[in-house]
């Protein structure tokens, strides 16, 4: 099954290698290497049971020694730090067992272990080939085998028959990527691909029509806000910022950029994360009026207000709607569209007045709503104001007992909004294009594809 994406190595990681649990299409969990799991009452001692008879596709069988080995590298990465979070060890108690111990609580560490750094590999072939050796061949114990693969042209994957859910239906795929959006529409229309990873809502609307073909659109992990200055210069007006917050019509960006496909979101938090509140949140709709009187209170003179966007993408479009939407109400707004580069460097420097982004997340929790508070992120000069308090209440809300959550998240959702620090738009919509004879395919929140569950009909 040929399918033609942009290109992503979770794609890969994500068929080649199994988890202790899987991150499903939907955001929630389920067993994957690890049958059962228990947490200790103080919260920082995970116990996996693992599935007995499981092998890797070079035949060797998978034991507690491999899950060590795998997460203890996993979590001395570059990305072990973001995403095996308050990782400390973990201790082989037995063949099938095996503990993971925090340095302190952290309720959403079930997703870590299904993030992109919790894939197990096969300890004893990663020793004898040592580490670049396994980049280039890599075993692990999923439903697919890396066959082949050329540097940004194509993946070729092969079934793993002895999978411990059964052999895959579909016994090849090859993954192309492909650069040229008309290529892959054509390709697809024409039989050359049977698949098409991420297309836009115009380009599904456009295959809705074609029998064909068929389409899913679903949520992703990310959320599409936009982040006020606050910490200088003219964001330094709590008035400005509420007169921006008061401005803006969130469905008729959500209209021009999604076709109104996605889902409108009142705090930066998308629906699905684990311990999103579900009541109790201060909500803001669109006010013109009110936004002018707080222009008007504000000391506002004119000056340009500039939107830091990444150009030749779907929020460049969102923030020319933006633009729009605020000068009506007076404000000299420009859009400061700029190459993913100059992006990164500016939002590292915090160097904007506005900064429009999808804040994807890898871990579904309503923790990520911290990430922009973290006092270890960006020099104190630029921090929010508040920052220690909402990093607090997060350390707290990402501690506390499931059930006990929310009220933390609560607290930080209603300071960002009575502030103005932030103004949440809609949820991330991820999407893909098939052959309607293809069964099983379904759009994954954070767009890769689990192909274990495709079949022909």
């Amino acid at each position: 099954t040929p399918a033609a994406c942009g290109g992503d190595d979770n794609i890969v990681l994500a068929n080649v290698y199994d988890n202790l649990l899987c991150l499903e299409n939907d955001g929630s969990l389920s067993n994957a290497i690890a049958e059962t799991y228990t947490l200790s009452e103080d919260g920082t001692v995970y116990t996996f049971n693992l599935r007995k008879g499981v092998k890797f596709t070079n035949g060797m069988p998978m034991t507690a020694e491999d899950v060590k080995f795998s997460l203890d590298k996993g979590a001395a990465g570059p990305l072990g730090g973001a995403l095996l979070i308050n990782f400390k060890e973990c201790k082989i108690v037995d063949e099938y067992t095996i503990q993971i111990i925090l340095t302190a609580p952290y309720a959403a560490f079930p997703y870590c272990v299904a993030s992109r750094v919790g894939g197990i590999a096969c300890k004893a072939y990663w020793e004898q080939v040592g580490d670049d050796g396994y980049m280039k061949a890599p075993i692990g114990t999923g439903p697919y085998k890396l066959m082949d693969y050329a540097s940004n042209d194509y993946i070729k994957l092969e079934a793993n028959a002895d999978h411990w859910r059964g052999a895959p239906s579909i016994k090849n795929i090859k993954i192309e990527l492909v650069s040229d959006i008309n290529t892959m529409i054509l390709g697809l229309q024409n039989g050359d691909y049977d698949v098409m990873g991420n297309p836009s809502i115009e380009i599904v609307k456009r295959f809705e029509k074609d029998p064909a073909i068929l389409t899913n659109v679903a949520d992703s992990t990310g959320r599409i806000s936009l982040y006020l200055n606050s910490w200088s210069g003219l964001g330094l007006d709590v008035n400005l910022r509420k007169a921006i917050q008061y401005a803006i019509d969130k469905e008729e960006i959500n209209i021009a950029v999604n076709n109104g496909a996605a889902k409108i979101i009142d705090v930066d938090l998308c629906p699905m994360y684990t311990g999103h509140p579900k009541s109790g949140l201060h909500v803001i709709t669109k006010d013109v009026e009110k936004a002018k009187e707080y222009l008007a209170a504000s000391n506002y003179k004119g000056e340009p207000y500039d939107i830091l966007v990444q150009a030749g993408t779907t929020l460049e479009t969102a923030a020319k709607v933006i633009q729009a939407q605020l000068m009506k109400i007076g404000i000299n707004c420009q859009v400061l569209a700029v190459d993913n580069t100059t992006v990164r460097s500016k939002d590292g420097a915090r160097d904007f007045d506005a900064y429009l982004c999808n804040n994807l997340s890898s871990l579904p929790d309503a923790d990520a709503i911290a990430g922009m508070f973290k006092p270890t992120r960006f020099p104190e000069p630029v921090w929010y104001p508040r920052t220690l308090e909402i990093f607090e209440l997060s350390q707290k809300g990402c501690s506390a007992p499931e059930g006990e959550r929310e009220p933390y998240y609560v607290e930080i959702c209603n300071i960002t909004t009575d502030d103005a620090f932030i103004v949440p738009l809609y949820n991330g919509i991820t999407s893909i294009a098939y052959n309607a004879q293809l069964d099983g395919v379904g759009a994954h929140c954070l767009n890769y594809y689990l192909f274990r569950y495709w079949n022909w009909k």
